[in-house]
């Protein structure tokens, strides 16, 4: 138990007593707090603003949940009390401070869709610049995923390697490698070369042909 609540059933209608003493809560953590009221009242709900509160018999629980990342939030419990014969209708609230930690995972707001990989851990960008080593070493494979946060695997169909000066000639597997041929040109690479990559892939039923143009260097 983080403590005991009791409610105050008098004229002043004071807000709830903690104790010990308890006015800020971390965000998404459970408290426990055993409930006291008089024999002669009824508690009808628990409201937990920016949060849930739950009452499990003589036991409360609630948990804060602010949407703020690394900040301070307010939140307000409130309580409706009746009287046994229903006469009596009270309001009581307490107001805490949330503590609200940075989140070790922030939310991606625009996920990149149709991620491609390369040996299924080198992430391909547009226009970013690889050592060639990086496709030549270790039989690379193509990976392709939906996008990078559902992160679901496609099945890689097609890869096709273009070379800038070669535009004229595209080299076409039938699988997740390149041919042998398109491994012969990237070992010829002697400066930063823009190399056109398309991956075909099948998610399901659907079909998809992406295109990346990367710029590969000699290590």
């Amino acid at each position: 138990m983080n403590g005991e609540i009791f409610i105050p059933l008098n004229n002043t209608r004071s807000e709830i007593w903690i104790k010990p003493t308890l006015d800020t809560l971390e965000n998404q953590k459970e408290y426990h707090f055993k409930i006291r009221v008089s024999s002669e009242f009824t508690i009808s709900q628990f409201l937990f603003e920016k949060g849930l509160a739950v009452q499990t018999d003589s036991v409360l629980i609630i948990t804060a949940n602010s949407s703020k990342s690394n900040d301070i939030d307010t939140a307000t419990l409130r309580v409706i009390v009746t009287s046994i014969r229903g006469s009596r209708i009270y309001l009581f609230q307490k107001r805490f401070i949330v503590h609200v930690p940075e989140k070790s995972f922030p939310v991606i707001n625009h996920p990149k869709t149709n991620v491609i990989l390369l040996n299924d851990k080198t992430r391909l960008d547009r226009n970013e610049e690889y050592g060639k080593k990086l496709f030549l070493e270790s039989q690379p494979f193509f990976t392709m995923y939906d996008n990078e946060v559902s992160m679901k695997k496609m099945d890689v169909t097609g890869v096709t390697v273009a070379f800038m000066k070669k535009e004229s000639r595209q080299f076409v597997s039938k699988g997740d490698t390149m041919t042998i041929e398109a491994l012969k040109e990237m070992k010829k690479i002697k400066k930063s070369t823009p190399v056109y990559i398309r991956v075909d892939a099948l998610l399901g039923r659907s079909r998809k042909a992406i295109w990346e143009r990367v710029i590969v260097y000699p290590d």
